[in-house]
């Protein structure tokens, strides 16, 4: 609705001067030439076409035109001062939205979250593991860690990459079952021995085929069989029980260097990793400003 006010500026500053009686004291309070004043004041008695102060020598009073408008606006402007306050508590008590995956949320970010809550005991976050479904919106949550490719070049929405090459593990037993050696780095000629192509490649359900990817930067085609396994953690299990070879990042530390899993080549792929994502179009809070500079930091 169109309203018909005057600028809300010439109502602070005949509110000051009717506060304080004083032109000169209006000024110095609102950081302004006693002038500015004037003109300000003298502009407002225009547009409602009447006189809102009496002047004398040395003092100005307030007319009756100017005590009944100074009783409304201050009125409006204490309501408005509440609703004000009332939204930024509101905002501040707002739980932090984060989506990602369980894989990234209890390998990379439920340390960082309990460090985090020390700090900041009174600042909520809300985890979600719905940015793989098809309804998924950027703009319904205040932050985003997603694996996707590593561009390095400067976008509005992404914050940060951290970058994570990516190779071949399987477990031990598996290996060794194929005769396969798991004490030393394996050449690349063994990728194309019968043992090897006869071992399961684990897969992601993803567009991208990031195993034909890591077999193209070798220069040998890819023969094994395949298996999906949509979940990230499911997939790590399930190379664990000697189910096949899975593509493991640098998340997958723990099982590396307990043993759990072996990395048998020196062949990587390297222009992946995750990144942190959040929506230029999203109105941001200070709880999420809080919790974005804090994984900025990376601690």
């Amino acid at each position: 609705m169109k309203h018909s006010l005057p600028p809300l500026d010439r109502l602070k500053v005949f509110e000051a001067a009717a506060r304080l009686m004083s032109f000169s004291a209006a000024a110095d309070e609102l950081c302004l030439s006693r002038g500015a004043v004037s003109y300000q004041i003298r502009k407002l008695e225009e547009y409602i076409q009447c006189a809102l102060f009496k002047r004398g020598t040395r003092q100005v009073y307030l007319s009756d035109a100017g005590q009944t408008l100074l009783k409304s606006t201050q009125a409006q402007f204490a309501q408005l001062s509440k609703t004000l306050a009332e939204l930024n508590s509101n905002q501040c008590s707002r739980p932090v939205s984060l989506a990602t995956t369980t894989y990234v949320a209890a390998r990379w970010l439920s340390s960082r979250i309990a460090r985090f809550n020390q700090r900041y005991p009174d600042i909520t976050i809300q985890i979600q593991h719905s940015l793989n479904s098809a309804g998924f919106s950027l703009k319904d949550v205040d932050i985003e860690i997603r694996w996707c490719p590593c561009e390095d070049r400067p976008r509005p929405e992404r914050l940060l990459e951290l970058p994570m090459p990516l190779y071949p593990v399987a477990s031990p037993a598996l290996l060794a079952k194929a005769g396969l050696s798991t004490q030393k780095k394996l050449p690349r000629t063994a990728l194309a021995s019968p043992a090897f192509a006869r071992i399961p490649l684990l897969y992601e359900d993803r567009a991208e085929d990031l195993w034909q990817a890591w077999f193209a930067r070798s220069d040998l085609d890819l023969n094994n069989p395949k298996r999906i396994i949509s979940d990230a953690n499911v997939r790590v299990q399930a190379a664990i029980d000697g189910q096949g070879l899975i593509l493991a990042d640098e998340l997958m530390r723990n099982e590396l260097d307990t043993g759990l899993l072996v990395a048998p080549f020196r062949a990587q792929l390297h222009g992946f990793g995750y990144a942190l994502l959040s929506s230029p179009a999203r109105l941001v809070n200070e709880n999420a400003v809080a919790v974005r500079e804090w994984l900025l930091k990376n601690e």
